[in-house]
């Protein structure tokens, strides 16, 4: 995933039931970045940001596989 590129969501059979009604019509997805979430016992958890529908939703690393290129380049 490369920040400030544009992805759209693939693979709509295999999203999570309780997401999917959102994820599968959602549109273009701007990258933002990692989230890093550095915890008082040392732990560091990397989710991702993307932009949404205008709306900035974090999803963890396992989700990245649902986002494909909008344009190949």
């Amino acid at each position: 995933m490369v920040k400030g590129k544009l992805y759209k969501v693939a693979h709509n059979w295999l999203l999570p039931h309780s997401t999917s009604g959102f994820w599968s019509s959602c549109g273009p997805v701007l990258y933002l970045g990692e989230d890093v979430i550095e915890r008082d016992d040392g732990v560091r958890v990397v989710n991702h940001a993307v932009l949404v529908k205008g709306e900035r939703r974090i999803v963890d690393s396992s989700f990245l596989k649902f986002f494909e290129p909008l344009t190949k380049a």
